[in-house]
């Protein structure tokens, strides 16, 4: 408190009438204040991808200016980091961290304009408080089972999608972005994400990393599903992508056919590979299928997923999903004691 009540007195220039000894003037100029400097920032970084623009503009509007904005960039400390922080301790860890990083790379634009000379975001002392636990489960293997059961009551391309969904891991944009040219020689090539960041409009980028370029083998029950295969345009939509509004009508009316026991794309995803780490102890296997990019360091150097053990694995896979098979439970009991990060 002491701090603050001699910054606001320095900053409105009154720092004389506390002390009325000084002789100089300590603020011959007016100080750059966060809120300032993150629209000069945000302006200068052209190359953004525009979700990772919004993600920023989310970060700066929502949680760092109505925290620091008012504060001048040069007296910005790390107990002034730590309790922006502090304040949004309810948010996800994941979402912390990416605040954490916006700030960061603010201060680095700063001291390369000599505006700083620390940069606060460093200092070791900061801890991510996040209280928010974020548990996810996979779908019991009988409701999946279930669902693709299921699906031969929908039609075009909600059919196609839940389909995409149930049979490949892929992340929903990737399944939105999905083109009838990327399906030959027998496997689905991702290679690009569709998101609705700002508007209603789809914005087409590539996968977010290396890892996202991958080519994952089309199940037998797929197969039968997609064919007979159109030449060009998207899987679901046609000449373009769906836009917000179709892709969540699409998804109610989904939802309002099926049965999907509360699931949503991610939960199938994630269902799919909890299913997948009870049959292979591979897990670089199952990478090269969900095109994580955050394995272990050792195994991202030096291992490399073998195309024909992703053969095997979408072969059994399908098998699980389509004769029932029975893992002695080991499926089940994944959903609860998956370990974390998998």
């Amino acid at each position: 408190m002491n701090v603050k009540i001699v910054r606001a007195f320095v900053e409105s220039g009154r720092i004389k009438e506390i002390i009325p000894s000084l002789h100089f003037d300590i603020s011959p100029e007016k100080p750059i204040l966060m809120k300032d400097y993150v629209v000069n920032w945000l302006s200068r970084k052209r190359k953004l991808k525009e979700t990772s623009r919004v993600t920023y503009l989310k970060h700066i509007n929502e949680y760092i200016i109505p925290t620091l904005g008012s504060f001048p960039l040069i007296s910005i400390s790390v107990c002034d980091v730590q309790a922006m922080l502090d304040r949004y301790s309810s948010l996800s860890r994941k979402t912390l961290t990416e605040m954490k990083n916006t700030l960061s790379q603010i201060f680095k634009y700063a001291i390369s304009d000599e505006i700083v000379k620390r940069n606060p975001c460093d200092s070791v002392d900061i801890v991510i408080p996040s209280t928010k636990k974020k548990e996810r489960k996979a779908l019991p293997l009988r409701y999946y089972q279930e669902i693709i059961d299921s699906l031969q009551s929908l039609t075009g391309d909600d059919k196609r999608f839940l389909e995409l969904c149930l049979f490949t891991a892929m992340r929903r944009g990737e399944v939105l972005g999905l083109r009838w040219e990327d399906l030959f020689s027998g496997k689905i090539h991702v290679r690009r994400n569709v998101t609705h960041p700002q508007s209603n409009q789809p914005i087409v980028t590539p996968p977010k990393t290396k890892a996202g370029f991958r080519a994952i083998p089309i199940a037998e029950p797929l197969m039968k599903a997609l064919m007979p295969f159109e030449k060009e345009g998207y899987i679901i939509g046609g000449e373009k992508p769906i836009t917000l509004s179709s892709y969540r009508a699409m998804w109610n009316r989904i939802t309002k056919t099926v049965d999907l026991h509360g699931a949503t794309p991610h939960t199938l995803r994630h269902s799919y590979l909890t299913y997948a780490a009870g049959l292979t102890s591979d897990i670089k296997t199952i990478q090269g299928i969900s095109g994580h990019a955050d394995a272990f360091t050792l195994l991202n150097r030096y291992a490399h997923p073998q195309e024909e053990k992703i053969d095997e694995l979408s072969a059994e896979m399908s098998k699980l999903f389509t004769q029932k098979v029975v893992l002695s439970g080991t499926v089940e009991s994944l959903t609860s004691q998956r370990p974390e990060g998998r």
